[in-house]
């Protein structure tokens, strides 16, 4: 059922990034920019349960680069409909490779992810408080993928910036 609400959640949060990065559409006034924080943009909006906010990034380097991907980006979201926060997502723009293991690392400590088409969240829910506490103290993040043709790839993240957003989304989902 985890996997089910946060597959459901994915497409929202797709659907919202894309309004929230400007594209014009009937709905684009319910998604609200907080104010880009360095490299990471916290944002506010709603989803069928309710309020959601988010912070999202794209990477600083996206390896390896001669590869064709959709848009890539790094999610942090509060579902205050759902009573939830912290779910750490992660969009690779390009269909994961079924039953792979992405991982992301911060600082080099390193935590396993679960796939679902073009995303993937951390495997163990338990871990997204200590993964969101290790974005605060680090200064940068690394996604490892491969996609369904084989291909390995490499995102590279700052995490500068990530703090100030993070408070952003927790005072306006709170």
């Amino acid at each position: 059922m985890q996997m089910f609400t946060r597959a459901m959640g994915s497409i929202v949060v797709a659907a919202v990034l894309v309004l929230g990065a400007g594209v014009a559409g009937a709905n684009a006034q319910q998604v609200e920019n907080l104010g880009t924080e360095r490299f990471w943009t916290p944002w506010k909006g709603t989803d069928a349960t309710g309020v959601i906010c988010y912070i999202s990034s794209q990477p600083q380097t996206a390896l390896p680069s001669n590869v064709n991907r959709d848009p890539i980006h790094f999610l942090v979201i509060h579902r205050k409909g759902l009573g939830t926060t912290n779910e750490v997502q992660t969009l690779v723009g390009y269909p994961l490779e079924t039953g792979s293991t992405p991982n992301v690392s911060i600082d080099g400590r390193g935590f396993d992810m679960v796939v679902d088409g073009s995303a993937a969240w951390l495997a163990s829910g338990s871990d997204e408080p200590t993964f969101v506490e290790a974005m605060k103290a680090g200064t940068e993040m690394v996604v490892r993928g491969r996609s369904q043709r084989g291909t390995d790839t490499t995102d590279t993240y700052s995490l500068l910036g990530v703090t100030a957003a993070l408070a952003k989304i927790d005072e306006a989902c709170q």
